[in-house]
């Protein structure tokens, strides 16, 4: 499957945020962050389309001054998981931070999180830290970084 790859659209507010609660039932945005994310914040918002529906988006948290950006959010619906649209998020987001030259992109996933340490690793991000009780439920972190 090869969705389409492209930047949110204000109006797919309603469809990110289902997505979100969909992909992580207790670490989830607010519909006013995410809105603030999507339409207020130095960010990129990505989404990946197939069959006339979001079945994929990508947050990333741009911070211009120092020329280093971070992963926020990554989903995928599960029932397309498996099929490269992280992979195809990420190829994205990539391109777009070394065109507009961004020297560094760092995120964090669960320890436990096997598909997204394979993704990650895949892209030549390396772990330089376990984040402890990073989340809510006391799961710890790795903390990943990767420079462009």
């Amino acid at each position: 499957m090869k969705p389409e790859i492209r930047i949110a659209k204000k109006e797919e507010l309603p469809d990110l945020l289902a997505l979100e609660k969909l992909c992580f039932k207790e670490e989830t945005f607010h519909k006013k962050q995410l809105g603030y994310l999507l339409l207020k914040a130095k960010s990129l918002v990505l989404v990946a389309s197939a069959d006339d529906k979001i079945i994929g988006s990508m947050i990333v948290l741009l911070r211009e001054n120092i020329m280093q950006a971070r992963i926020y959010s990554l989903n995928v619906h599960p029932s397309y998981r498996r099929m490269g649209i992280g992979r195809s998020l990420m190829d994205t987001a990539l391109e777009f931070l070394k065109e507009r030259g961004f020297r560094k992109f760092t995120l964090e996933a669960g320890v436990n999180n096997t598909a997204a340490r394979n993704l990650y690793e895949s892209k030549s991000f390396s772990v330089d830290k376990i984040l402890r009780s990073y989340y809510k439920n006391g799961d710890d972190a790795l903390h990943f970084t990767k420079n462009l």
